[in-house]
Protein backbone atom coordinates (compact mmCIF):
# COMPACT_ATOMS: atom_id res chain seq x y z
CA UNK A 1 0.00 0.00 0.00
CA UNK A 2 3.04 2.43 0.21
CA UNK A 3 2.83 2.62 -3.55
CA UNK A 4 -0.51 1.48 -4.98
CA UNK A 5 -2.76 4.07 -6.78
CA UNK A 6 -5.60 4.88 -3.75
CA UNK A 7 -8.48 3.98 -6.01
CA UNK A 8 -7.41 0.15 -5.82
CA UNK A 9 -6.94 -0.62 -2.59
CA UNK A 10 -9.11 -3.18 -1.06
CA UNK A 11 -9.72 -4.76 2.13
CA UNK A 12 -7.67 -7.60 0.87
CA UNK A 13 -4.53 -5.55 0.96
CA UNK A 14 -5.23 -3.70 3.80
CA UNK A 15 -5.19 -7.60 5.44
CA UNK A 16 -1.92 -8.21 3.70
CA UNK A 17 -0.44 -4.91 4.75
CA UNK A 18 -1.71 -5.59 8.17
CA UNK A 19 0.08 -9.23 8.42
CA UNK A 20 3.08 -7.99 7.06
CA UNK A 21 3.78 -4.99 8.76
CA UNK A 22 4.15 -4.20 12.90
CA UNK A 23 4.04 -0.64 14.31
CA UNK A 24 7.50 1.42 13.34
CA UNK A 25 8.85 4.03 11.60
CA UNK A 26 6.76 4.12 8.55
CA UNK A 27 3.39 2.11 10.16
CA UNK A 28 0.89 2.84 12.86
CA UNK A 29 -2.04 1.71 14.06
CA UNK A 30 -5.02 3.29 16.30
CA UNK A 31 -8.60 1.55 16.56
CA UNK A 32 -10.26 4.96 16.94
CA UNK A 33 -9.74 8.14 15.02
CA UNK A 34 -7.33 9.21 17.40
CA UNK A 35 -3.94 11.67 17.56
CA UNK A 36 -4.44 12.91 13.69
CA UNK A 37 -1.79 15.93 13.63
CA UNK A 38 0.62 14.20 15.89
CA UNK A 39 0.89 10.97 13.74
CA UNK A 40 0.26 12.53 10.65
CA UNK A 41 3.09 15.40 10.87
CA UNK A 42 5.63 13.06 12.62
CA UNK A 43 5.49 10.82 9.03
CA UNK A 44 5.66 13.71 7.17
CA UNK A 45 8.90 14.52 9.64
CA UNK A 46 10.67 10.98 8.96
CA UNK A 47 10.22 8.82 5.97
CA UNK A 48 6.69 8.67 5.30
CA UNK A 49 4.31 5.94 6.36
CA UNK A 50 0.49 4.72 6.48
CA UNK A 51 -1.78 5.24 9.47
CA UNK A 52 -4.46 2.52 9.54
CA UNK A 53 -7.60 3.45 11.68
CA UNK A 54 -9.33 0.34 12.51
CA UNK A 55 -7.23 -1.83 13.32
CA UNK A 56 -6.02 -2.92 16.91
CA UNK A 57 -2.47 -4.18 18.46
CA UNK A 58 -1.49 -6.30 20.84
CA UNK A 59 1.28 -5.52 23.07
CA UNK A 60 3.72 -6.64 20.72
CA UNK A 61 1.98 -3.90 18.26
CA UNK A 62 1.33 -6.53 15.87
CA UNK A 63 -2.46 -6.30 14.25
CA UNK A 64 -4.95 -8.51 15.96
CA UNK A 65 -7.62 -10.30 13.73
CA UNK A 66 -9.79 -10.24 12.64
CA UNK A 67 -9.97 -6.33 11.76
CA UNK A 68 -13.25 -5.09 12.92
CA UNK A 69 -12.76 -1.35 11.65
CA UNK A 70 -14.60 1.64 12.96
CA UNK A 71 -18.23 2.21 12.33
CA UNK A 72 -19.43 3.67 8.94
CA UNK A 73 -19.78 7.80 9.46
CA UNK A 74 -20.03 10.48 6.92
CA UNK A 75 -17.10 12.71 6.46
CA UNK A 76 -14.02 11.17 7.74
CA UNK A 77 -12.16 12.10 4.64
CA UNK A 78 -13.06 16.06 5.35
CA UNK A 79 -12.49 15.60 8.98
CA UNK A 80 -8.94 13.76 9.10
CA UNK A 81 -7.79 16.36 6.34
CA UNK A 82 -8.93 19.60 8.00
CA UNK A 83 -7.42 18.06 11.19
CA UNK A 84 -4.08 18.16 9.11
CA UNK A 85 -4.84 21.16 7.60
CA UNK A 86 -5.91 23.23 10.74
CA UNK A 87 -3.41 21.46 13.22
CA UNK A 88 -0.43 20.94 11.60
CA UNK A 89 2.38 24.13 10.31
CA UNK A 90 3.26 23.71 7.65
CA UNK A 91 0.19 22.09 6.66
CA UNK A 92 0.53 18.18 5.50
CA UNK A 93 -2.01 16.98 3.16
CA UNK A 94 -2.39 13.40 3.29
CA UNK A 95 -4.11 10.70 1.07
CA UNK A 96 -6.94 9.42 2.88
CA UNK A 97 -8.75 5.90 1.74
CA UNK A 98 -12.13 4.69 3.10
CA UNK A 99 -12.16 0.54 2.55
CA UNK A 100 -15.50 -1.28 3.53
CA UNK A 101 -14.98 -4.27 6.14
CA UNK A 102 -17.43 -6.90 4.08
CA UNK A 103 -19.94 -8.60 5.60
CA UNK A 104 -20.00 -5.45 8.60
CA UNK A 105 -21.20 -2.13 8.80
CA UNK A 106 -17.54 -0.55 9.56
CA UNK A 107 -14.95 0.43 7.87
CA UNK A 108 -11.27 1.05 7.78
CA UNK A 109 -9.56 4.52 6.93
CA UNK A 110 -6.27 4.72 5.53
CA UNK A 111 -3.95 7.51 5.73
CA UNK A 112 -0.87 7.74 3.98
CA UNK A 113 1.81 10.44 4.36
CA UNK A 114 4.51 11.28 1.85
CA UNK A 115 7.97 12.51 3.58
CA UNK A 116 8.36 16.48 3.55
CA UNK A 117 11.11 18.52 2.27
CA UNK A 118 8.75 21.31 3.92
CA UNK A 119 9.71 19.41 7.57
CA UNK A 120 9.81 20.31 10.25
CA UNK A 121 6.15 20.27 11.11
CA UNK A 122 4.70 21.33 14.12
CA UNK A 123 1.44 21.04 15.91
CA UNK A 124 -0.14 22.45 19.19
CA UNK A 125 0.21 26.17 17.84
CA UNK A 126 3.77 25.12 16.43
CA UNK A 127 5.34 24.61 19.64
CA UNK A 128 6.13 20.45 19.49
CA UNK A 129 7.36 18.91 16.34
CA UNK A 130 7.28 15.23 16.42
CA UNK A 131 9.21 12.21 14.39
CA UNK A 132 9.31 8.84 13.79
CA UNK A 133 11.84 6.33 16.05
CA UNK A 134 12.01 2.41 15.28
CA UNK A 135 10.52 1.30 18.57
CA UNK A 136 7.76 -0.87 18.67
CA UNK A 137 7.27 1.00 22.31
CA UNK A 138 7.64 4.59 20.97
CA UNK A 139 6.55 5.01 17.51
CA UNK A 140 6.77 8.93 17.75
CA UNK A 141 8.09 11.28 20.20
CA UNK A 142 9.26 15.00 20.28
CA UNK A 143 12.27 16.16 18.43
CA UNK A 144 15.74 17.42 19.74
CA UNK A 145 16.71 20.89 18.63
CA UNK A 146 19.73 18.90 16.71
CA UNK A 147 17.02 17.14 14.34
CA UNK A 148 14.75 19.87 14.25
CA UNK A 149 17.92 21.88 12.96
CA UNK A 150 18.94 19.26 10.46
CA UNK A 151 15.38 19.49 8.84
CA UNK A 152 15.39 23.12 8.22
CA UNK A 153 18.93 23.13 6.99
CA UNK A 154 17.79 20.45 4.60
CA UNK A 155 14.36 22.13 3.47
CA UNK A 156 17.02 25.25 2.35
CA UNK A 157 19.36 22.88 0.71
CA UNK A 158 16.64 21.31 -1.25
CA UNK A 159 16.18 24.79 -2.70
CA UNK A 160 19.52 25.37 -3.44
CA UNK A 161 19.81 22.06 -5.35
CA UNK A 162 16.91 22.84 -7.44
CA UNK A 163 18.36 26.12 -8.59
CA UNK A 164 21.06 24.24 -9.37
CA UNK A 165 19.71 21.46 -11.36
CA UNK A 166 17.31 23.89 -13.73
CA UNK A 167 20.51 25.79 -14.36
CA UNK A 168 22.59 23.54 -15.42
CA UNK A 169 19.19 22.47 -18.15
CA UNK A 170 19.11 25.75 -19.21
CA UNK A 171 22.82 26.17 -20.12
CA UNK A 172 22.81 23.13 -21.87
CA UNK A 173 20.01 23.62 -23.58
CA UNK A 174 20.76 27.14 -24.37
CA UNK A 175 23.14 25.66 -26.30
CA UNK A 176 21.33 23.75 -29.01
CA UNK A 177 17.93 25.03 -28.73
CA UNK A 178 18.59 29.05 -28.59
CA UNK A 179 16.50 31.10 -30.73
CA UNK A 180 14.87 34.49 -31.45
CA UNK A 181 11.30 33.29 -32.11
CA UNK A 182 8.74 33.09 -29.53
CA UNK A 183 9.28 29.70 -27.66
CA UNK A 184 8.19 27.57 -24.67
CA UNK A 185 9.53 25.96 -21.44
CA UNK A 186 7.50 23.61 -19.75
CA UNK A 187 9.25 22.40 -16.21
CA UNK A 188 8.09 19.67 -14.01
CA UNK A 189 9.27 19.11 -10.59
CA UNK A 190 9.06 17.55 -6.99
CA UNK A 191 8.73 21.38 -5.34
CA UNK A 192 12.08 20.06 -3.53
CA UNK A 193 14.17 17.74 -5.06
CA UNK A 194 16.44 17.41 -2.37
CA UNK A 195 17.53 13.66 -3.29
CA UNK A 196 17.36 11.10 -6.53
CA UNK A 197 14.02 9.33 -6.77
CA UNK A 198 15.13 7.37 -9.59
CA UNK A 199 18.38 5.96 -11.46
CA UNK A 200 19.97 7.16 -14.16
CA UNK A 201 19.74 3.29 -15.71
CA UNK A 202 16.47 3.39 -15.35
CA UNK A 203 15.57 6.61 -16.16
CA UNK A 204 17.33 5.77 -19.71
CA UNK A 205 15.06 2.43 -20.01
CA UNK A 206 11.72 4.48 -19.43
CA UNK A 207 12.81 7.38 -21.42
CA UNK A 208 13.73 5.31 -24.62
CA UNK A 209 10.32 3.22 -23.59
CA UNK A 210 7.75 5.58 -22.81
CA UNK A 211 8.82 9.20 -23.41
CA UNK A 212 10.29 9.48 -27.13
CA UNK A 213 7.91 11.54 -29.22
CA UNK A 214 8.92 11.38 -32.32
CA UNK A 215 11.41 7.70 -32.64
CA UNK A 216 12.95 8.89 -36.61
CA UNK A 217 14.10 12.69 -35.64
CA UNK A 218 14.75 12.19 -31.76
CA UNK A 219 18.30 11.89 -30.65
CA UNK A 220 18.24 9.85 -27.32
CA UNK A 221 21.46 11.44 -25.19
CA UNK A 222 23.36 10.36 -21.78
CA UNK A 223 23.60 13.82 -19.47
CA UNK A 224 25.04 14.21 -16.06
CA UNK A 225 22.38 12.69 -14.09
CA UNK A 226 19.92 12.40 -16.53
CA UNK A 227 18.73 12.01 -20.06
CA UNK A 228 17.40 14.38 -23.38
CA UNK A 229 15.80 13.70 -26.99
CA UNK A 230 17.04 16.62 -29.47
CA UNK A 231 13.96 16.88 -31.47
CA UNK A 232 14.87 18.00 -35.12
CA UNK A 233 17.43 17.43 -38.16
CA UNK A 234 19.02 21.33 -37.18
CA UNK A 235 19.14 24.00 -34.78
CA UNK A 236 17.77 24.96 -33.11
CA UNK A 237 16.17 21.57 -31.85
CA UNK A 238 13.35 21.13 -29.62
CA UNK A 239 14.49 19.72 -26.06
CA UNK A 240 13.24 16.92 -23.55
CA UNK A 241 15.38 16.04 -20.63
CA UNK A 242 14.52 13.72 -17.78
CA UNK A 243 16.28 14.06 -14.46
CA UNK A 244 17.10 11.30 -11.84
CA UNK A 245 15.55 13.79 -9.18
CA UNK A 246 12.25 14.17 -11.25
CA UNK A 247 12.74 17.17 -12.98
CA UNK A 248 10.75 16.69 -16.38
CA UNK A 249 12.25 19.82 -19.00
CA UNK A 250 10.74 20.50 -22.49
CA UNK A 251 11.73 23.40 -24.82
CA UNK A 252 9.68 24.16 -27.97
CA UNK A 253 11.42 26.51 -30.18
CA UNK A 254 9.07 27.31 -32.59
CA UNK A 255 5.63 28.25 -31.77
CA UNK A 256 4.38 30.37 -34.44
CA UNK A 257 1.24 29.44 -36.16
CA UNK A 258 0.91 30.20 -39.73
CA UNK A 259 -2.77 31.84 -40.23
CA UNK A 260 -4.73 29.63 -43.40
CA UNK A 261 -8.06 31.37 -44.41
CA UNK A 262 -8.48 32.89 -40.98
CA UNK A 263 -10.84 36.07 -41.38
CA UNK A 264 -9.44 38.79 -39.05
CA UNK A 265 -8.19 41.34 -40.82
CA UNK A 266 -6.08 42.23 -37.22
CA UNK A 267 -4.43 39.08 -38.50
CA UNK A 268 -0.19 39.29 -39.02
CA UNK A 269 1.10 36.48 -41.21
CA UNK A 270 2.55 34.72 -37.71
CA UNK A 271 0.63 34.27 -34.80
CA UNK A 272 1.07 31.74 -31.53
CA UNK A 273 -1.47 29.40 -31.63
CA UNK A 274 -3.45 29.38 -27.92
CA UNK A 275 -4.26 25.71 -28.68
CA UNK A 276 -0.50 25.15 -29.09
CA UNK A 277 0.58 26.25 -25.69
CA UNK A 278 -2.31 23.68 -24.61
CA UNK A 279 -1.32 20.70 -26.42
CA UNK A 280 2.17 20.84 -25.13
CA UNK A 281 1.31 21.69 -21.18
CA UNK A 282 -1.14 18.32 -21.58
CA UNK A 283 1.69 15.94 -23.40
CA UNK A 284 4.11 16.93 -20.88
CA UNK A 285 2.73 17.04 -17.66
CA UNK A 286 1.34 13.81 -19.02
CA UNK A 287 4.99 12.12 -19.53
CA UNK A 288 6.01 13.30 -15.92
CA UNK A 289 2.37 11.10 -14.62
CA UNK A 290 3.98 8.48 -16.23
CA UNK A 291 7.96 9.07 -15.07
CA UNK A 292 6.12 9.48 -11.19
CA UNK A 293 4.28 6.31 -11.55
CA UNK A 294 7.54 4.70 -12.57
CA UNK A 295 8.78 5.82 -9.77
CA UNK A 296 6.62 5.34 -7.03
CA UNK A 297 6.94 9.55 -6.60
CA UNK A 298 3.83 10.73 -4.62
CA UNK A 299 4.82 13.88 -3.21
CA UNK A 300 4.30 17.33 -3.83
CA UNK A 301 4.86 19.11 -7.48
CA UNK A 302 5.45 21.65 -9.42
CA UNK A 303 4.66 22.91 -12.65
CA UNK A 304 6.09 25.98 -14.35
CA UNK A 305 5.88 27.07 -18.02
CA UNK A 306 7.99 29.89 -19.30
CA UNK A 307 6.98 31.78 -22.35
CA UNK A 308 9.90 33.98 -24.04
CA UNK A 309 10.49 35.94 -26.85
CA UNK A 310 6.77 37.37 -27.11
CA UNK A 311 6.77 41.34 -26.25
CA UNK A 312 4.36 42.58 -29.25
CA UNK A 313 3.29 38.43 -29.95
CA UNK A 314 -0.21 38.06 -30.62
CA UNK A 315 -2.33 35.09 -29.09
CA UNK A 316 -4.32 33.21 -32.16
CA UNK A 317 -7.77 31.64 -30.70
CA UNK A 318 -8.95 28.72 -33.84
CA UNK A 319 -10.62 26.09 -32.37
CA UNK A 320 -13.06 26.27 -35.05
CA UNK A 321 -14.99 29.05 -33.02
CA UNK A 322 -15.51 31.94 -35.73
CA UNK A 323 -15.25 34.89 -34.15
CA UNK A 324 -14.41 33.58 -30.54
CA UNK A 325 -12.46 36.74 -29.58
CA UNK A 326 -13.14 39.79 -32.16
CA UNK A 327 -9.69 40.67 -32.27
CA UNK A 328 -6.27 38.59 -31.42
CA UNK A 329 -4.17 39.94 -28.21
CA UNK A 330 -0.99 40.99 -28.19
CA UNK A 331 1.46 40.30 -25.47
CA UNK A 332 2.54 43.42 -23.04
CA UNK A 333 5.97 41.68 -21.87
CA UNK A 334 8.58 39.75 -23.36
CA UNK A 335 8.51 37.35 -21.00
CA UNK A 336 5.96 35.66 -19.15
CA UNK A 337 6.76 33.14 -16.47
CA UNK A 338 3.76 31.15 -14.96
CA UNK A 339 3.51 28.07 -12.03
CA UNK A 340 1.19 26.25 -10.14
CA UNK A 341 1.83 23.92 -7.19
CA UNK A 342 -0.16 19.90 -7.35
CA UNK A 343 0.02 17.04 -6.10
CA UNK A 344 0.90 13.33 -8.09
CA UNK A 345 -2.15 12.24 -7.91
CA UNK A 346 -3.67 15.08 -8.89
CA UNK A 347 -2.29 14.99 -12.61
CA UNK A 348 -3.44 11.36 -12.63
CA UNK A 349 -7.51 12.60 -12.47
CA UNK A 350 -9.52 14.26 -14.92
CA UNK A 351 -10.65 17.06 -13.72
CA UNK A 352 -7.33 18.12 -11.07
CA UNK A 353 -5.41 17.65 -14.56
CA UNK A 354 -7.66 20.31 -16.11
CA UNK A 355 -7.53 22.32 -13.40
CA UNK A 356 -3.39 22.45 -13.82
CA UNK A 357 -3.41 23.76 -17.14
CA UNK A 358 -6.32 26.14 -16.51
CA UNK A 359 -4.21 27.64 -13.51
CA UNK A 360 -1.47 27.87 -15.97
CA UNK A 361 -3.16 29.55 -19.00
CA UNK A 362 -5.08 32.07 -17.33
CA UNK A 363 -1.97 33.46 -16.02
CA UNK A 364 -0.87 33.13 -19.57
CA UNK A 365 -4.17 34.92 -20.97
CA UNK A 366 -3.61 37.43 -18.39
CA UNK A 367 -0.53 39.04 -20.08
CA UNK A 368 -2.43 38.51 -23.25
CA UNK A 369 -4.98 40.86 -21.84
CA UNK A 370 -7.81 37.69 -22.01
CA UNK A 371 -9.77 37.51 -19.33
CA UNK A 372 -12.68 35.38 -19.94
CA UNK A 373 -11.44 32.39 -17.73
CA UNK A 374 -14.69 30.30 -18.27
CA UNK A 375 -14.78 30.42 -21.91
CA UNK A 376 -11.04 29.71 -21.99
CA UNK A 377 -11.03 26.72 -19.35
CA UNK A 378 -13.81 25.23 -21.67
CA UNK A 379 -11.20 25.41 -24.49
CA UNK A 380 -8.88 23.80 -22.30
CA UNK A 381 -10.56 20.91 -22.47
CA UNK A 382 -11.66 20.47 -25.66
CA UNK A 383 -8.40 20.76 -26.96
CA UNK A 384 -6.85 18.65 -24.04
CA UNK A 385 -9.80 15.84 -24.94
CA UNK A 386 -9.47 16.15 -28.93
CA UNK A 387 -5.82 15.52 -28.51
CA UNK A 388 -6.40 12.23 -26.00
CA UNK A 389 -4.52 13.87 -23.69
CA UNK A 390 -6.84 13.73 -20.47
CA UNK A 391 -6.40 10.74 -17.56
CA UNK A 392 -9.43 8.20 -18.10
CA UNK A 393 -10.80 8.23 -14.38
Amino acid sequence: MFTKPTDKITFEDVKNFCQEFGEGVRVEYKRKVVHIPKIVSSFANTFGGIFVIGAETDEMNKVEFPILGIPKQNGIEEQILQSTLMGIYPAVIPEVVIVDVPNSNNMVVVVRVDESIQAPHAIQNSTKVYIRTGSITQPYKLADMDRIAYMFKRREDAQIVAKQIINRIEERTDVLCATDNPNLTVIIKPIFPYRPIISTTEIYSFASERLNPNVEASNLRRVPDGTRFLIGIEKPYDCLELNVYGVLYYRNVYLYHLLNNIGSENADSKSINFASIVRILGQYIQKAEYLYARCGYLGNLEVKAKLRQVLGEKLLFSENQPGYLSEIQECVDSEIIVTTQCLTWDIAEREKFINVIDSLTQQILWAFNVSDFDKTRKLVEKILTRNNLLPQN
